[in-house]
């Protein structure tokens, strides 16, 4: 079962994002990732994006203490895949981020109420479109079509 879809970063993408990072919290992400739908079902699959890269840019940074997160710019090309709403405003699209580090008390989904402080020049990295499986008691990142 999908649990999630968006873009992944790999190692050298991550060695980006942690130096930029402010100040680090005790736990870090374990797939540094921006979550494009959480449990996608049907139409919301994008098997013909699955598995390209995608450029996108670190423009804001946010750190209460909780949680640390990049905000992000997604390109027009990757635009009408961000399905990510709010669960409290159904209407209403979360902020594109990328959850770095949590404290003990942190929760990756409460990255989304951070406030982000623009950064002077945004940072281009560069991201591969795939999915968050959990089958059988595994759990792995796909870049093969569902």
């Amino acid at each position: 079962m999908i649990s999630y879809e968006g873009l992944f970063f790999e190692k050298e993408e991550e060695k980006i994002i942690f130096s930029k990072e402010g100040r680090h919290l005790r736990k870090v992400n374990d797939h540094l990732h921006c979550t494009f739908k959480y449990h996608p079902q049907g139409e919301e699959i994008f098997n013909d994006i699955v598995g390209k890269y995608f450029d996108i840019y670190l423009i804001g940074y946010g750190n209460d203490g909780k949680n640390s997160a990049f905000e992000i710019d997604i390109k027009e090309d990757l635009k009408r895949y961000y399905i990510n709403y709010d669960e409290e405003e159904p209407s209403k699209l979360k902020i594109p981020h990328i959850t770095v580090s949590l404290s003990d008390e942190g929760k990756p989904n409460d990255s989304k109420d951070l406030t982000f402080k623009k950064i002077d020049k945004p940072i281009k990295l560069r991201g591969r479109f795939g999915y968050f499986i959990k089958d059988n008691g595994r759990e792995y990142i796909s870049f093969e079509k569902f």
